[in-house]
């Protein structure tokens, strides 16, 4: 599953479930550790990018 759409799953279930406040707070250092690896991967790409073209904008 991709970071995003994982994102998207756990905040749906903040919102919708009665979580206690462990549970909340795991759910949201889960969500920042994957929005952390979405911005990993991002940049690997854009620097395989611009590697691929000669840095060329």
């Amino acid at each position: 599953m991709e970071p995003k759409k994982a994102i998207e799953v756990l905040q749906k279930i903040l919102e919708n479930h009665t979580l206690t406040t462990e549970e909340k707070e795991a759910i949201i250092a889960a969500i920042g550790m994957l929005s952390w690896g979405s911005l990993a991967q991002s940049r690997l790409k854009n620097l395989k990018n611009k590697r691929d073209t000669g840095g060329k904008w």
